[in-house]
């Protein structure tokens, strides 16, 4: 059986944990969670359309043949160098065992520029070149890791064919202080799943081309970076040599199993995984040690805690309840969140701190005078591309938000709901909806601080306008500002952080460790009243009892059985909207997607959104009433 070459992807792999490569490398193929979580997916889409806006402005040759063997894709490469200068475009390089596919490859005379195409984002203040010492930053660590991996690959190329040439290594990114033309929205382009080579292709329509003035791209010269790059404490070199030597060997390193097993992507319960054959009989079990909440930082306070309690429970697997009392001494929040979990685990019965049971109108806000109450959700997305002209990458588009009224003290909630699918930019609609949603009076509950974060980014987007001074000095009364000297959120009084009350307050075993919605919910779901309460998500599309209220929401897929026929073949990514992911995902395929010229599927996934968005408040009601008793 051939070697399989150590591609950049694979070096990546490989450099996070040497056995992650043996899984990858699997025959029959290991199952894997998706690449990254659902939002850097999301964003990955945007990074797409980054690309293809870069190629603009910068052809070239596309290099790129599908099946083709990364021999001779380098030969193909090799042979347009040494013919003279060209600017190619997914140009492979291969030496030995090693192979690097690069975005841009730019020939000059004696100068080979090698350009990454990045998604993550730069500030650049001048034309278009960003400070390079920014990538010295330890953040930037896995994007020059990358690059220089491909510098290394292309060197070893050039060297073995002859040319001599000196690299340059650049990155090319959106850059957050530009704003777009336009010629540069995302409406101008069409992303189709699964083009060649598996990556989706994308169409532009637009009249962007070479020569033009653009501010969205920032240019950092990364040279200097890649040569001082040495991930693990090894050169470039070194770490190739050691991992394209374990897959020509097939001579793996002995497993060790640790807390960077926690998040590991061949973990997928279920399934015979990855993890699964280097945890063995350790692998599951109820109560988990990695169920721990904040488990990272129990480790990084003491390296090694990890390591210690699956040592110490050889062959079981390690539960929480094997931790000493050690490890979670002391009374600061993160020592008692972590005792009340054990505490939960170890007697079978939640959590519920004195100050609930005893006076939850108080400290909740929810006394006679602190109504009405609005348990208020948002929809929003973010995007390499901005969706209209003048504003920035990255910039936020907030286009739904759906809040539960409780308007006096025994009322029954009442839904109120804003979607905006039809405008490149919703953000002034939505925050004029708000104010007049919300007025001066109330309590305004969210679940953690998007809400907040939102608003008032939305407010500085428009702050100087002097035709929205009243709409921005209504945010500022009712949801706060940034702190001017660190960025910190300070919340108006009206907000009030429901997740605070759970993490401080509440505390189920079968929340797992996480205080979020979708984990607090099932428990609260269990008291009949809040059932009684909220009766249309009591069963499924089946007429099935639920434990979990989000089960209720059908399987939708992007159309309703009284729609129109649509092709669902093309659209399989959108089957469901259950989660946040989801929905940015629904409202792309309506706005910029292959729904957008589909009324039946804009109907279908404005249905989705609606209802998806509707149960997070809810939940929230649901919650509040549990907590009051």
């Amino acid at each position: 059986m051939p070697v399989p070459p150590l591609s950049k992807s694979l070096f990546k792999l490989g450099l996070t944990c040497p056995i992650k490569l043996k899984h990858a490398l699997a025959k029959p193929v290991l199952p894997r969670q998706a690449d990254g979580n659902e939002y850097m997916q999301q964003l990955a889409l945007g990074g797409y359309m980054f690309e293809k806006l870069v190629k603009v402005y910068y052809p070239g040759e596309d290099m790129f043949i599908p099946k083709e063997s990364h021999t001779d894709a380098s030969a193909r490469t090799l042979a347009k160098i040494k013919a003279g200068d060209c600017t190619l475009h997914e140009a492979t390089f291969a030496a030995g065992s090693l192979m690097a596919r690069s975005d841009i490859v730019r020939v000059t005379g004696d100068t080979l520029d090698l350009i990454e195409i990045k998604s993550a984002s730069a500030e650049a203040e001048s034309k278009l070149q960003a400070d390079p010492k920014e990538l010295l930053k330890k953040s930037w660590e896995p994007y020059v890791v990358d690059l220089a991996y491909q510098v290394h690959v292309a060197r070893q190329a050039l060297q073995a064919a002859g040319i001599t040439k000196t690299i340059r290594a650049w990155f090319y990114l959106p850059n957050k202080l530009g704003v777009a033309s336009p010629e540069e929205v995302r409406g101008l382009f069409t992303l189709t799943e699964n083009g060649p080579g598996g990556r989706p292709t994308v169409e532009y329509r637009g009249h962007a081309k070479p020569g033009d003035e653009t501010s969205l791209i920032a240019i950092l010269e990364a040279t200097e970076a890649v040569a001082q790059a040495y991930p693990s404490e090894e050169s470039i070199a070194e770490a190739s040599a050691r991992l394209s030597g374990y897959v020509a060997s097939g001579n793996w390193p002995a497993v060790e199993v640790g807390m960077k097993c926690k998040d590991c992507e061949f973990n997928v319960p279920g399934q015979t995984s990855g993890y699964d054959l280097c945890w063995g009989s350790q692998a599951r079990v109820e109560h988990h040690l990695f169920t721990l909440g904040y488990l990272g930082s129990m480790e990084y306070r003491n390296p090694g805690t990890v390591r210690r309690i699956v040592e110490q429970t050889a062959p079981r697997a390690p539960r929480i309840t094997d931790l000493q009392d050690e490890d979670v001494a002391g009374d600061a929040p993160l020592q008692r969140c972590w005792k009340r979990q054990i505490m939960a685990v170890r007697t079978g019965r939640p959590f519920i701190s004195p100050e609930l049971v005893r006076d939850a109108a108080t400290l909740m806000r929810c006394k006679p005078e602190n109504y009405p109450l609005f348990f208020l959700d948002y929809e929003g997305t973010r995007c390499a591309l901005p969706s209209a002209a003048g504003c920035r990458p990255y910039g936020q588009v907030a286009f739904q938000w759906s809040c539960h009224v409780v308007d006096n003290p025994g009322a029954s909630p009442r839904h109120v709901e804003w979607l905006d699918t039809e405008n490149d930019n919703p953000n002034l609609g939505f925050l004029e909806s708000l104010r007049k949603l919300l007025g001066e009076q109330g309590t305004i509950y969210h679940w953690a601080d998007y809400e907040v974060v939102v608003t008032q980014e939305l407010a500085d987007e428009i702050r100087g306008d002097d035709s929205k001074a009243e709409l921005v000095s209504w945010v500022d009364r009712n949801w706060g500002t940034k702190a001017k000297i660190k960025k910190d959120i300070v919340k108006s009084e009206r907000c009030l952080d429901l997740l605070e009350i759970s993490r401080g307050h509440f505390y189920d075993p079968a929340m797992m460790g996480s205080h979020s919605i979708k984990k607090v919910l099932p428990v609260v779901w269990k008291n009949p009243a809040i059932q009684k309460l909220f009766p249309k998500f009591a069963v499924d599309q089946h007429g099935q009892p639920v434990k979990n209220p989000y089960d209720a929401l059908p399987a939708l897929t992007l159309q309703d059985a009284k729609d129109s026929a649509l092709d669902l073949s093309k659209l399989d990514e959108l089957d469901v909207v259950k989660n946040g992911p989801g929905a940015m995902r629904a409202y792309e395929h309506i706005r910029y997607g292959l729904a957008a010229s589909d009324q039946a599927a804009r109907k279908s996934m404005r249905r989705q959104l609606m209802r998806y968005c509707e149960l997070d408040t809810a939940a929230m009601v649901m919650v509040w009433r549990h907590w009051l008793g």
